[in-house]
């Protein structure tokens, strides 16, 4: 999981979160990484803390329930980014969906709108390949890539149209 903090709120919620979960401090303000058991568990939790008013899921700004995580070098992002999201496709239908990269480190060596295109087009090659058609659509897509880098690691998540309105938490930046 990735999860932000509003700001200065990072420590209060750090306490809260360790109670559904393991999760410690990324080293970037209001970043959070951890584990949790069960990703849907998880994320009924919180949408029913927010739904009861509880304090510390007031000082989430979002959640990213993670799928795959890989370290890398930022000479060999790319390829290695397509090849984690490939997978996805076998959860996408023909329909619309985005890519979006939330980078946190390596500035001026991994730029984000480059990064998004390449993996774009990648993924609509490979759905025609399968046979698919996918579309490159930002508004309300069916399907958003969320891929979030802290430091030198690696988070990809697929997050079809059902999840984001069900958990308005699990937002894309």
């Amino acid at each position: 999981m990735v999860v932000t903090a509003l700001p200065a709120r990072e420590r209060f919620l750090l306490d809260e979160l360790n109670q559904l979960g393991t999760f410690h401090r990324s080293g970037f303000k209001g970043v959070l990484t951890g584990r949790v058991e069960a990703v849907d568990r998880f994320l009924e939790d919180v949408r029913q803390a927010l739904e009861e008013g509880a304090g510390w899921a007031r000082d989430l700004a979002r959640v990213l329930p993670v799928e795959r995580t890989f370290s890398f070098e930022p000479d060999a992002f790319v390829e290695r980014l397509k090849e984690a999201v490939a997978p996805f496709l076998q959860r996408m239908d023909s329909g619309t969906f985005y890519v979006r990269l939330q980078r946190r480190g390596h500035k001026g060596r991994i730029v984000s709108p480059e990064v998004e295109r390449a993996v774009d087009e990648h993924l609509v090659a490979l759905a025609e390949h399968q046979g698919k058609t996918l579309r490159v659509a930002f508004q309300d897509p069916d399907y958003v890539v969320a891929v979030e880098t802290v430091g030198s690691v690696c988070g990809v998540a697929l997050l079809p149209r059902e999840l984001r309105t069900r958990y308005p938490f699990v937002k894309i930046k």
